[in-house]
């Protein structure tokens, strides 16, 4: 598993000024999350009552590019030692998952 962290560019040539009138795409949230260098939609919250919660939101970011972004709150099982173990295998099965999505999907006829 690899994680990478890229810093930001402050700005963006892409990216309207200030002054310019912004173009929301059609399902941009709008309001307070847009004019931040991205538009956001609005997030889809998906529950598992006293487990988990998984937040996935659609970003178009400054320099025109999409991304989802994907929060999760899990609940970890009691006692340090079960809860090292219980992350692990969240980290094994997320890093296994992200590998499946990002693989490019094959075209059927």
């Amino acid at each position: 598993m690899s994680i990478r962290i890229r810093p930001r560019p402050a700005t963006s040539p892409t990216w309207p000024a200030a002054d310019d009138h912004l173009t929301h795409p059609e399902w941009c949230a709008r309001g307070h999350a847009c004019g931040l260098g991205e538009h956001r939609a609005q997030p889809v919250t998906l529950r598992v009552p006293g487990r988990g919660v998984v937040v996935l939101t659609r970003v178009l970011a400054a320099d025109g590019s999409q991304h989802a972004e994907i929060r999760t709150r899990i609940s970890l099982v009691a006692g340090d030692t079960n809860a090292r173990a219980h992350l692990m295998r969240i980290v094994t099965e997320f890093d296994a998952a992200l590998r499946r999505m990002v693989r490019p999907q094959r075209r059927t006829r």
